[in-house]
This record gives structure tokens, sequence and C-alpha cells, in this order.
């Protein structure tokens, strides 16, 4: 994957199949309906602290969450989910030869996987922000990822160690985590 920035967009390009699968799949992994009540949690947590005692007030607060405030945050976050799902929809197939020398291309014997290219506008970057997030926090509180030890073999290169369903899913964290941070050092200005 190449990460290319212009004035106007900028471009996931030169997706290998596995890397446009985990692309593709962001919308629905960013989608609270694909995981447990205890993780749908994490994306909209209670305004009160858990050790707070409940009186009057205290209900009449989240209730005034729950009925305002979180329908607002979802439908932010389901507009977020729908920009990514038609960049995504966009997406242009390239040919390898694009990016490889004529011995590389001789050395595939002609069979050369199928790249991607998804170009986003520099507008819907905070979609692709948010997206990622919701898509990383979800999936840390269904699957602890982000400490989990398997996390730091697999950055070791010791994936053979790591069971095979385990390892996609750290994969797809960490492929999110990186355009995340590319967004922020590079388009973003955070």
């Amino acid at each position: 994957m190449r990460f290319i920035l212009t004035d106007d967009c900028w471009v996931l390009d030169a997706l290998s199949p596995a890397e446009w699968h985990l692309v593709a799949e962001l919308p629905k992994a960013a989608s609270p309906s694909h995981y447990e009540n205890q993780a749908k949690k994490r994306l909209f947590p209670s305004p009160l602290s858990p050790d707070t005692l409940a009186d009057e007030e205290t209900i009449s607060q989240v209730d005034d969450w729950e009925n305002f405030v979180q329908p607002d945050l979802e439908e932010l976050f389901q507009e977020a989910r729908q920009t990514v799902e038609q960049d995504i929809d966009s997406v242009e197939i390239v040919s390898a030869s694009e990016f490889l020398s004529p011995e590389e291309i001789e050395e595939w014997s002609n069979e050369l996987p199928e790249l991607r290219r998804v170009r986003v506008s520099r507008e819907n970057s905070d979609a692709w922000y948010s997206t990622l997030n919701q898509a990383r926090l979800l999936m840390n509180e269904e699957h602890d990822l982000a400490e989990s030890e398997e996390r730091i073999l697999a950055r070791m290169e010791e994936a053979s160690e790591i069971d095979e369903e385990r390892f996609l899913l750290i994969a797809q964290y960490e492929l999110y985590s990186a355009v995340q941070i590319m967004l922020v050092e590079n388009v973003m200005g955070l």
C-alpha cells in the first residue's frame, strides 16, 4: 500500500488483495451492529462514571444523554460510515505493472495481482478518521487487541505463534491504525 497526498485528495494506492479486503471491510468493522452490547457501549458510554451514585438528578442526566446526545452521535457515526462506503465504492482497479520493474513483472510470470486504488477527497478526511476510530474502538473492546501479547508477536514477525483468525484481526487493526496515523500526520494537521 502506498499513501499519496495531493492538493485536493489523498489516495490509498497499490492496495494488495489482502489490504483491499481489509479496507473494504471498514464500514462493517465500524458498525456497532456487528458487535456485542458491551463493545457497543464503548462508542456510547454513560455520561456518568460507574461509581456515581444514582439519584434523581443523575438519572435525569442519563435519560437526557440517551434521548438527545446519543441519537445525534449515532447519526454522525452513521453518516461518516456512509461517506467512507461511498469512497470505497469508487475504487479503481490498477495494474501491478504500474508499480513493478520489467524484471519484477517477468518474475510474476504474467500472474500479476489486481491492485486497488481508493481516492478520497480531503473534505472526507474527518469521516474516514471517525470511521477508522469507531472500528478500532469496537474491535479492541470485542477482541482486546490494543495491548495484546499477540500484537507484539505480530510486530516481531512471530505470526506463526498466533491463531490465523486472531492474526487477521490484528492485521486489520494495524492497517486501520496506520491509515489513521497517516491522516493525522499528513492531512488533518493535528
